[in-house]
């Protein structure tokens, strides 16, 4: 399977059910996992310092996706990890309208809701983290990614 292949048969499809599904931690989750892993099928064909070539590129959420996506394997990151996260360690932020939103936790302007995880003084998406990375994936390896499709992700 090429990376290619990967991302269109694998990433891009639950991607958008985490999308889709903004209120399951077990579609957020699998969305951090299955993107985080274009690294290694990159890897595969040869392409070297993926890691540090997305940290530079997408900081914050690179490290996020790569935390929840090893913290699910083994209950909690170890020390090693930028932005540390055990399973569970997330929160459902309800979209902000009437009959839903939550004062102090819905965000104003937000009409999806999101899985978040705090870490020092910010909130990420965990499907907005996902989203991103995959973005940045795309962008960072035009030549191993440049057909696939992201978008409706």
């Amino acid at each position: 399977m090429t990376p290619a292949d990967y991302v269109t048969e694998i990433v891009i499809p639950t991607v958008r059910e985490s999308r889709d599904n903004r209120k399951s931690r077990r579609h957020a989750y699998l969305a951090c996992i299955v993107t985080f892993h274009i690294k290694d099928h990159l890897e595969k064909v040869g392409v070297t310092g993926v890691t540090q070539k997305m940290r530079t590129a997408c900081p914050g959420h690179f490290d996020l996706v790569r935390g929840v996506c090893n913290g699910t394997k083994h209950v909690a990151t170890n020390q090693g990890h930028v932005i540390p996260f055990a399973i569970g360690g997330d929160y459902y932020r309800p979209p902000a309208f009437a009959g839903v939103m939550m004062a102090g936790l819905s965000m104003l302007g937000d009409t999806k809701g999101a899985r978040v995880v705090r870490h020092n003084d910010t909130k990420y998406d965990l499907y907005g983290s996902a989203k991103a990375v995959l973005a940045e994936f795309k962008r960072q390896f035009p030549n191993y990614l440049d057909g696939c499709d992201l978008g409706d992700c």
